[in-house]
């Protein structure tokens, strides 16, 4: 019996990978300076990283859905994952070109890709 996500399930650890990584890049993004440019690169190949671990993984509260409904229960994590991982690739390419505006923009849409993945896939206790 599983309740939620425990701070050392692989599932979390690879959260919190992301978590540092994208609070880094979002303190970096309010005033970002070009030659930090391979610093915040590196950030956004950690959670690149981390995000392509965590839609390998389900999340603890496949347990708690009904057998019928885990397979669209998943496929809707992951392609929630790609969504995010598609992103931070975006995301990438407008720190890599300089577009701070569009980096800033950027991060923006992933907070929102998190915050309604959590809503749907993460468990309350939190």
């Amino acid at each position: 019996m599983s309740s939620g996500l425990h701070a050392d399930s692989p599932l979390e650890m690879q959260m919190n990978k992301m978590r540092r990584s994208f609070k880094e890049l979002k303190k970096a993004m309010e005033a970002p300076v070009e030659a930090d440019k391979p610093k915040y690169l590196g950030w956004v190949s950690d959670l690149k990283k981390a995000s392509e671990e965590a839609k390998t993984m389900e999340p603890e509260k496949t347990d708690k859905i009904p057998e019928d409904q885990k397979k669209a229960f998943l496929e809707g994590y992951r392609s929630k994952m790609e969504e995010s991982i598609e992103l931070t690739d975006e995301l990438g390419k407008a720190i890599e070109a300089g577009k701070w505006a569009e980096a800033k923009a950027l991060m923006g849409q992933i907070n929102q890709v998190q915050r309604e993945g959590h809503g749907k896939y993460r468990t309350q206790e939190h």
